[in-house]
């Protein structure tokens, strides 16, 4: 387990390094994040999905991870806004706070370190958050931050349409699809071999990417926001404490679990932000949060994985 948390500080580590020495400059690492989440994560999802046999216990697990996510992010999001009202923020940014904590970043940063801890057996399960992050925050996500009076039923649609059709999505339903039809082995073996190796660069570019995000993110300027901090702190302890409590109750083996757990000790969505600036009020604050979170989360990860493994011994 212990080389693991080295490979994953190493690689990040890399990308601060990186960043700090002018290689990965801001709009360079922008763009490394998109080929991640457009090219290298999906093909990854396809292959790694395909490969693994869906018995019907996985089927059932998947289907608690992809509705455990959800309603624990609604859960948490409106405790967060109750803490939020209770600190006396204004009323404008208690939807922000609301979506902006309850968002987990389960496709950037959820898959790589799920990979790197639990293997190809564990990506399925953190798959599930992936499809469920993405129909929380473009249909319940952008009714709760947007003016519904002038944004429509029809335009929040739309936003449902265009964030939750993405490529991340149709690689988890496509793997699925194999998977279940066990038709994977009518792909030439040619487009296996070269999707996984495009799949491999995802967990050392994520990783290289957030280290480098860290450097560019100016830690000391962070400080100054301790409203965001506070909150964010709140988050990263608050929410895997509710999930534990939570998975006292529901029946799923270890492997499941352990995932389910990683999941919610994830950071802020990194589009939560950019939702909030085109729907909502309180894009600034939201940034700050998912920046402060994405460094915690640099301690509270490996934590995680060490707590799943004594909780229910599946690492």
């Amino acid at each position: 387990m212990y080389g693991q948390f080295f490979i994953l500080f190493g690689l990040i580590l890399v990308g601060y390094y990186c960043n700090k020495k002018g290689y990965l400059p801001m709009e360079t690492n922008k763009n490394v994040g998109n080929m991640v989440m457009r090219v290298t994560i999906p093909a990854m999802l396809i292959t790694t999905i395909a490969s693994i046999e869906i018995t019907d216990r996985v089927l059932k697990a998947f289907f608690f991870s992809a509705a455990g996510q959800p309603a624990m992010m609604i859960l948490f999001g409106f405790l967060m806004r109750q803490y939020g009202r209770k600190r006396g923020l204004g009323s404008r940014l208690l939807p922000m706070i609301d979506l902006t904590t309850g968002s987990l970043n389960t496709g950037f940063i959820g898959l790589p370190v799920t990979m790197i801890f639990f293997g190809q057996a564990g990506i399925i399960y953190m798959s599930a958050g992936v499809l469920a992050l993405n129909l929380y925050l473009w249909s319940y996500g952008v009714y709760l931050i947007s003016d519904k009076k002038a944004t429509g039923a029809a335009a929040i649609g739309k936003s449902f349409l265009q964030g939750a059709i993405n490529p991340n999505c149709i690689s988890i339903l496509l793997g699925l699809l194999l998977a279940v039809t066990h038709t994977a082995r009518f792909v030439p073996t040619v487009v296996l071999g070269f999707l996984t190796k495009v799949g491999d660069l995802s967990t050392p570019l994520s990783l290289i990417y957030i280290g480098a995000l860290a450097g560019g993110s100016g830690i000391v300027q962070l400080f100054k926001e301790k409203t965001a901090l506070e909150i964010s702190v709140v988050k990263m302890i608050g929410m895997p404490a509710l999930a534990i409590l939570a998975m006292l109750f529901i029946p799923a083996d270890g492997l499941a679990k352990s995932v389910f757990l990683l999941s919610v000790c994830m950071p802020s969505a990194a589009v939560v932000p950019m939702m909030v600036g085109r729907y909502g009020y309180g894009d600034k604050m939201s940034s700050d949060i998912v920046l402060w979170t994405t460094v915690l989360s640099m301690a509270t990860l490996p934590l995680s994985v060490l707590l799943a493994a004594k909780l229910y011994g599946a690492v």
